[in-house]
């Protein structure tokens, strides 16, 4: 009886190619974008942005809210109070010339403008502002296919652009946002919350989240960065300058229905509708972003996470239109777990103002359709001793997998392996 030489069976390595999670294209389909696609883009998407600063450096609304961070840091030079004498006096309705609303940390940090012309401190601004949006993009928990691209979709924003012209800071709450995520649940995430929180009010919800998922370390964090973040700042403003915020914070009234503003309630008072229905319109959208953040806690952390930024803005009390900028975390996130379509996100923000709010009633509700987050090879390999080198090295949704190695065949190296 013959025995026929059989061929010795191919190595793993060769029948299937590990591709690390954070190197994967955005999908794998046929006429998607790949790596070299997304930095023409992104670098497209930069000429744009600092082409359309250059081009409405003169425009009306130039450098509108940067104005009021640079006076309210020239009376703090001066010694006088940061904020207005009518703020301090009676209630009144935002949206004023020069108004400053922010707590003092804001205006302690813009004293180094005062150094320079108002005109030269915007343009630094706005150079400074360009540049932490690239290194939040760049700092993005996701591939870097998807950092390419979810930058390219911020610059070509109007959220984005029209942040940059009014010099706010909602591209720095963005960036804020993106290191939390960076590094969610550890201490330089709860400093940047901190950070965040002083400058936008309404990422505390943030703090809750993490106060229902039980993450009481990185509350602590963000509570002692808070405390950092005061105790440094009271030898320049004095407690008489927190006292004042808190008492122009409760000066600010009647805000639903102020002219731009994009929040449900004032919306639908513009499109001529009643108060009741105004009112009902207000109180939905705060009923979807809190209940969008509770039933993700069902869901892994950075499903949460997201989900809460967007609530952040549904439950803001106002929601100008650069408050989108920070659209771009569910944007990357999206397609980081499967969603390619998500990083189209700060594109819509060129919607015309009434479909605005469901822009962001979209970007809460939706990150709870991503993919569940897949394990590395290497830990999915630990849970499962079984599992043969060839099998491990199959990427997640492939259903075909290659035939083990013989018995006493070794492999030189795990597929799961750095």
């Amino acid at each position: 009886m013959s025995i026929k030489a059989r061929r010795a069976p191919t190595p793993a390595s060769s029948l299937t190619r590990t591709v690390p999670l954070r190197e994967r294209p955005i999908t794998h389909s046929r006429g998607e974008w790949t790596r070299p696609h997304a930095v023409w883009l992104a670098v497209m998407g930069a000429i744009f942005m600092v082409s359309a600063m250059a081009v409405l450096i003169d425009a009306q609304g130039w450098g509108y809210d940067f104005e009021a961070y640079y006076l309210a840091a020239l009376r703090l030079a001066r010694g006088d109070s940061i904020y207005q004498s009518w703020t301090l006096a009676g209630p009144f309705r935002p949206g004023p010339y020069t108004l400053y609303l922010y707590a003092p940390p804001l205006a302690v940090a813009m004293l180094p403008f005062t150094a320079l012309s108002l005109p030269v401190g915007m343009i630094v601004w706005v150079g400074l502002r360009i540049a932490l949006l690239a290194i939040a993009c760049r700092l993005m928990p996701v591939s870097s296919t998807v950092r390419w691209t979810t930058f390219a979709a911020a610059s070509f924003s109007a959220a984005t652009v029209s942040d940059l012209h009014l010099g706010n800071v909602s591209v720095l709450v963005a960036v804020l946002s993106v290191l939390v995520w960076r590094w969610l649940d550890r201490p330089a995430g709860g400093v940047a919350l901190a950070v965040s929180m002083s400058i936008r009010p309404t990422m505390g919800l943030v703090l809750v989240w993490m106060l229902l998922r039980r993450a009481w370390r990185p509350v602590v964090w963000t509570l002692l960065a808070g405390l950092l973040l005061i105790g440094a700042t009271i030898p320049l403003v004095g407690e008489q300058g927190y006292r004042d915020f808190f008492r122009v914070l409760g000066h600010v009234s009647d805000v639903t229905g102020v002219p731009n503003n994009l929040d449900l309630g004032s919306t639908v008072l513009r499109l001529g509708l009643p108060p009741i229905i105004a009112s009902l319109a207000l109180y939905l959208g705060y009923a979807v972003g809190l209940g969008a953040m509770l039933f993700s806690l069902r869901r892994d952390r950075e499903v949460g996470y997201v989900v809460t930024i967007g609530a952040t803005m549904l439950l803001a009390p106002l929601l100008w239109d650069h408050y989108l900028a920070s659209l771009i975390v569910p944007a990357a996130f999206l397609a980081e777990r499967g969603r390619p379509w998500g990083v189209a996100l700060p594109l819509l923000t060129w919607l015309p103002p009434p479909f605005l709010p469901l822009v962001v009633l979209a970007a809460t509700v939706l990150p709870l359709l991503a993919r569940e987050r897949q394990a590395p090879a290497s830990s999915r390999q630990r849970r499962s001793p079984g599992l043969t080198p060839a099998a491990a090295s199959v990427p997640a949704g492939n259903s075909t997998t290659p035939a083990a190695p013989r018995t006493g065949s070794t492999s030189p190296r795990h597929a799961g392996s750095p």
